[in-house]
């Protein structure tokens, strides 16, 4: 059994994905769930990269709080992630219709895309970490 690499993170980068995480999700789900909510800067009619961006991002924290918690994760966490964050994408569109505002199947796939593009970007960056490692493992000669 090999023990798991050390974190590349300092500890106090660690703890800061635990309470980001927590903290975002919870600004997320207000700021999606507030009446007719207007801004005081413009903001295109559009707002799908608006969609993308903020679930990349909560896509991106969820990965690096689950990373503080198990180190290194398994290659099934990415599937995981992907469950539990597209069914709260779907939910969090859909619940949207409940206070005023439109749900919309075009801003549910900007939701999926940002999801999609930064999970796949981390198992990317996760398997070549894993690939890495083995590597200079098996490079390192036995000691005699």
């Amino acid at each position: 059994m090999s023990a798991a690499p050390p974190s590349p993170l300092p500890p106090t980068w660690t703890h800061w994905y635990r309470r980001a995480l927590p903290a975002y999700w919870i600004f997320l789900f207000i700021l999606t769930h507030f009446p007719k909510l207007e801004f005081g800067v413009p903001v295109p009619s559009s707002d799908k990269l608006a969609h993308f961006g903020a679930f990349a991002l909560l896509t991106f924290l969820f990965w690096r709080f689950a990373e503080s918690l198990q180190r290194p994760l398994s290659g099934r966490f990415v599937w995981l992630a992907a469950a539990v964050l597209l069914i709260y994408s779907a939910a969090d569109e859909y619940t949207q219709q409940f206070v005023g505002r439109s749900t919309d199947l075009s801003d549910w796939l900007c939701d999926l895309a940002g999801v999609a593009l930064v999970l796949g970007w981390l198992e990317w960056r996760r398997r070549h970490n894993v690939r890495r490692t083995r590597e200079s493992v098996a490079s390192t000669p036995a000691p005699r």
